[in-house]
């Protein structure tokens, strides 16, 4: 089985690890700190033969209550599928969206994981954002494939019972939600038919699982206006509590989802009772449970006919003040699953064994380099650092560096909390791969992700590069341990930290922005940086431009830069004289090689660090473009870049910060604009906005972007009568039409033609308005196919001697990807009070 052969991905709750997948059949991953009751757990999920997959589309879909019960309550192995990264939403925690965003919601999922004792799986699709059937959802992705990754991960998993988060009906959510549930009812079928995606089963056999089971609430009929009638619904409470964990499934569900803190999903602790609701969708009949008719015991796998009996031992005879006294028991455990053959049960609760028994000695083992970062074709010198806190016999008999090609026999012994070092030295692969998330290698379509390795498909992330494989021998047994190899620092601050090395490129190369702007073909400054990531270097820059451009300088020389230094270099570019988006790319050339890369470090408290790279180019859109005024304030709501949008038509932005806003903060500015959901995430917002109305009053502008309509954190969204929405149109080449073809957002100083409505991205806009005071003028109407039209996507009213602008667009996506009409659009609300016009003719 190809998921046994992978990596093994551990989980963590409150001390306790769970093997919840295979590195290799003869290999596990090296516990964590462990108590006795911990063990204990451990050594009754043993006993425990069951199999749950969550099916839905997105980072936080998951109900983590029921993730955390089956996993840890009923210790069920248990998976969520999402089968997107979430990297078509918002960002409430800093400014990375799309692919980056990707990889924080990943590790978001992850870590949640680690918390609630489930596996993260993940198909090829992307987040494109949100539609609204799924009609439209399988228009952009490929709903074969997806289909195809949802089978694998069946196949692979093999689930007892699939739980879906959504209706397979549609009209009643997102459209990537109801196509998750099509999906799973699709895929439950395919799994095990051997004439869908045959090519498969070269690593993988068909799978047949009992039952599709939804995981309802009252929730998804309030927006419907459909009654919920519970007693239509298989129920199961799944807010016990386990005194060996010390905790209930629910406090481990509300830890697991504040893991997702991009999308603002802090959540209190709750306890109690839950009751979660089931209806039957496919396989099956559902009556009392939802594993009803599923063998979750020994029973169910051949050659295990003592083996039961076995656990049932140890469970009775373990003491959890002396856990080592149950390895000798769990050693004979470990040789009677050895010959009861290499089924997947039987090599998965293997694993689990050399976990238990390495727990019950108290082993400590990690490998170290003495660096976080290398390069390619580097020596390095690690360390091995072992303790064993036990009087079992065990030594480290071989160690092994399968990226180096090294291996090395040894003869250590373990004695009794005697900590242990032991030495190597290796060399970092001259062709070693780039720590790149695998579905970013390439580039994908709107849609779908492309990873062509059928053995990459389903996983949540890289495999280590870098790791080491040691052989222990405990009382005669051999048991390998895999060992990522990190790195340790001592922050005085946060005490001591481990993260995993990472091969980096020695330079890198990026522009000051992704999008470079080129208002009236004019020429500018681009800056250039290069980063000498890992030794001192010298060379030359280089810039590629497009045809009919031109550069002074086109090469700069570089002098030394220190290593971990960076050095900007200015080139001054003169575009073509005609509108159009091209790329413009930049590369650093040294005696050791050409670097054309970016480097992003993503680097959050709750997530590991990642690293994504790209190639060194910014997107350059030559334009016409007019403005009036000079000075904007920007307020930040959850997170955007449009100020750096802003400043690169020329205004000069000043970035406000709500903390002791008053008055005096506007002085000499022009345009005040509100970034996106600023009303759900600022702490005294209303009173900000008295000040801001004040401050339109008197003759300047301010401009609120998107807020959603729910956890509003103020009821003064605007001057006059005004309400929020779910209105939002998904479909970014939906019609415009112009209500007000005269006022000035559609003329001065700018005039806005059908053109500059061309060319958007992923959607129009979103949460519009749907009543509002005659004091607005409504500019726009859209509306997705089929649906009425909405006509709150752009308000404008005058105030006092200023306006108020209040605008669901989605400009947080259409100026950082460079839209010429948006920009042309923004400029104009930008320029409002600050130009000579008339409205008397609206």
């Amino acid at each position: 089985m190809p998921f046994l052969s992978l990596k093994i991905a551990t989980c963590h709750l409150a001390g306790i690890f769970v093997a919840v997948a295979l590195l290799r059949a003869d290999s596990v991953p090296a516990p964590g700190p462990t108590t006795g009751s911990e063990i204990l757990w451990s050594l009754q999920k043993l006993d425990t033969l069951g199999r749950s997959l969550y099916v839905a589309a997105h980072p936080d879909d998951e109900n983590t209550s029921l993730i955390s019960y089956l996993s840890l309550g009923r210790k069920y192995d248990t998976a969520y599928l999402s089968l997107t990264r979430g990297d078509g939403g918002q960002n409430l925690i800093g400014p990375e969206l799309r692919d980056q965003l990707g990889v924080i919601r990943t590790q978001e999922l992850i870590e949640a994981r680690r918390v609630d004792g489930g596996r993260q799986f993940f198909s090829r699709a992307k987040d494109f954002g949100f539609s609204k059937h799924p009609d439209e959802t399988f228009g952009i992705w490929d709903r074969e494939e997806v289909l195809a990754d949802t089978v694998w991960v069946i196949r692979n998993f093999q689930p007892d019972v699939i739980v879906t988060r959504f209706n397979p009906e549609p009209g009643y959510t997102h459209g990537h939600h109801t196509a998750s549930a099509i999906l799973a009812i699709e895929a439950f079928e395919a799994a095990a038919d051997p004439d869908r995606f045959s090519e498969q089963l070269e690593f993988a056999d068909t799978w047949q699982a009992k039952r599709v089971v939804w995981n309802t609430s009252s929730w998804f009929f309030r927006n419907s206006g459909a009654e919920f009638d519970e007693s239509e619904y298989t129920k199961v409470d799944v807010g016990g509590y386990d005194p060996l964990l010390g905790k209930s499934y629910n406090e481990i569900a509300s830890a697991s989802r504040s893991k997702h803190l991009s999308q603002g999903f802090g959540t209190r602790i709750d306890r109690g009772s839950r009751i979660e609701y089931f209806k039957y969708l496919a396989g099956a009949e559902l009556t009392d449970d939802i594993f009803d008719g599923v063998d979750v015991g020994w029973s169910r796998v051949g050659n295990s006919n003592t083996i039961q009996q076995q656990v049932t031992s140890i469970i009775d005879a373990f003491d959890v003040a002396k856990p080592e006294l149950a390895v000798p028991a769990l050693l004979d455990l470990r040789a009677d699953l050895t010959r009861a053959g290499d089924s997947e049960w039987i090599l998965r609760k293997r694993n689990e064994v050399d976990r238990i028994i390495l727990s019950c000695m108290g082993v400590d083992i990690r490998a170290l380099n003495d660096s976080p970062y290398v390069r390619n074709g580097e020596a390095m010198d690690l360390k091995l650092e072992m303790i064993n806190r036990s009087e079992v016999a065990a030594r480290l008999v071989g160690v092994s560096l399968p990226f180096a090609e090294r291996e090395e026999a040894v003869d250590v012994d373990l004695a009794y909390n005697s900590r242990i070092e032991q030495s190597m030295t290796a060399r970092v692969p001259q062709s070693a791969s780039l720590p790149q998330p695998y579905w970013l290698a390439t580039d994908g379509s709107l849609g779908m992700f492309d990873v062509e390795d059928q053995l990459l498909i389903g996983k949540a992330e890289n495999d280590p590069a870098f790791y080491a494989l040691a052989e222990l021998d405990v009382m005669g047994t051999s048991i390998t341990v895999e060992l990522p190899l990190v790195y340790r620092d001592v922050d005085p601050a946060k005490g001591e930290t481990i993260r995993p090395v990472l091969n980096l490129p020695q330079a890198a190369v990026s522009f000051a922005t992704p999008v470079s702007l080129f208002p009236n073909f004019e020429s500018r400054t681009l800056e250039v940086k290069v980063s000498a990531m890992l030794s001192d270097l010298s060379g030359r820059l280089e810039i590629d431009l497009p045809e009919g451009w031109s550069s002074e300088p086109r090469i700069h020389t570089v002098d030394t830069i220190r290593e971990g230094g960076d050095r900007s270099y200015a080139f001054e570019i003169t575009p073509a004289s005609v509108s159009e988006e091209v790329a413009i790319s930049a590369r650093f050339v040294t005696d050791q090689g050409t670097f054309g890369k970016s480097v992003a470090r993503i680097e959050y408290d709750h997530i590991r660090e990642q690293t994504v790279f790209a190639v060194a180019s910014t997107r350059a859109v030559s334009l016409e473009v007019a403005r009036a005024g000079q000075r904007i304030g920007y307020l930040p709501g959850a997170g955007d870049s449009v100020p750096d949008s802003i400043r690169e038509i020329g205004f000069e932005v000043v970035e406000l910060s709500p903390e002791g806003f008053g008055v005096d903060d506007l002085a000499g500015i022009d345009t005040v604009v509100l970034g996106i959901r600023a009303y759900n995430t600022i702490d005294g917002i209303g009173a900000i906005m008295e000040e801001l109305f004040a401050f339109a009053e008197a003759g300047g502008t301010v401009i609120a972007q998107y807020n959603t309509s729910h956890r509003l954190k103020t009821e003064k969204i605007a001057p006059y009568p005004l309400s929020l929405s779910r209105d939002r149109v998904t479909d970014e080449t939906a019609e415009i039409r112009v209500l007000a073809p005269k006022h000035p957002v559609m003329t001065t100083p700018n005039v806005i033609t059908a053109r500059d409505f061309s060319n958007w991205t992923q959607e129009r806009g979103l949460y519009f308005p749907n009543s509002w005071d005659e004091a607005f003028v409504p500019i726009l109407s859209l509306n997705d196919p089929g649906e009425p039209s909405r006509e709150g996507s752009l308000l404008v009213a005058e105030y006092g001697e200023g306006y108020f602008v209040y605008t669901g667009i989605s400009w947080f996506r259409q100026l950082p990807a460079g839209v010429p009409g948006a920009y042309r659009i923004f400029a104009n609300l930008l320029s409002l009070g600050h130009s000579s016009y008339s409205t008397d003719q609206l």
